[in-house]
């Protein structure tokens, strides 16, 4: 449950929700997609409350990319455009050469007529979540919210994911659910959330020079890596 939290992210600012688990860093991710509605206060966007706003607005406006993104059986073609149902094929491969995709695309056996299969158990992990960004992509809304979205992943497929985030996050406004360090050290501005309560806002060496459990959360991370 949150409590008494109020944050502001501005057009193109890249903030990241940093916290332990259960610390309350995904239900905010929740109530900006409007999963569910706050029981108290609001969650607005240019100062309009979500509520007021219809859900093919709010679909247009944000895109959520998950930890580990969903595809539908059927072409490839098909779940890249399911935001965007009137999109060219044309447009389709300027997004996957805008995030370097477009040559692995191209190679597969049927190329945008590949058949994704239930679930997307055609492709690796890393593979679905570079479809779920070129879908993004391709949807073009203002806002990104990510859940992480290279956590489960090896370093070389990470490092190609990371390279179309590059892409899709640039001029837009994102916020990272954040379970590794690279994404705190990247972001604009860190909100650290403990027990549903911000208790810290500002850049990530603020913060690992101020704040006691932001430094000891920055620890554990590094011990990770290790």
């Amino acid at each position: 449950m949150l409590r008494d939290v109020s944050v502001s992210v501005g057009e193109g600012e890249r903030v990241a929700i940093v916290g332990e688990t259960g610390s309350g860093k995904s239900t905010i991710a929740k109530l900006v997609m409007r999963f569910y509605d706050p029981t108290r206060g609001s969650v607005s966007i240019d100062g309009v409350d979500l509520k007021d706003v219809t859900r093919s607005s709010r679909v247009e406006t944000m895109a959520l990319i998950p930890q580990d993104s969903f595809l539908f059986a059927g072409s490839l073609r098909e779940n890249l455009v399911y935001a965007k149902p009137d999109a060219t094929d044309e447009e389709v491969w300027r997004v996957l050469k805008e995030m370097k995709i477009d040559e692995w695309i191209a190679g597969l056996p049927g190329g945008l007529d590949t058949e994704v299969r239930e679930r997307g158990s055609r492709f690796s992990a890393g593979e679905r979540q570079l479809i779920a960004l070129a879908r993004a992509f391709l949807a073009d809304p203002g806002i990104i919210v990510l859940d992480e979205a290279t956590s489960n992943l090896d370093p070389e497929t990470e490092m190609k994911v990371e390279q179309a985030l590059s892409a899709l996050l640039a001029d837009r406004t994102a916020i990272v659910i954040a379970h590794r360090l690279r994404s705190a050290e990247r972001a604009d501005r860190v909100v650290v959330v403990d027990k549903g309560a911000i208790i810290a806002e500002g850049t990530h060496d603020e913060l690992v020079d101020e704040v006691d459990q932001y430094r000891e959360l920055v620890e554990v991370w590094k011990r990770g890596l290790g």
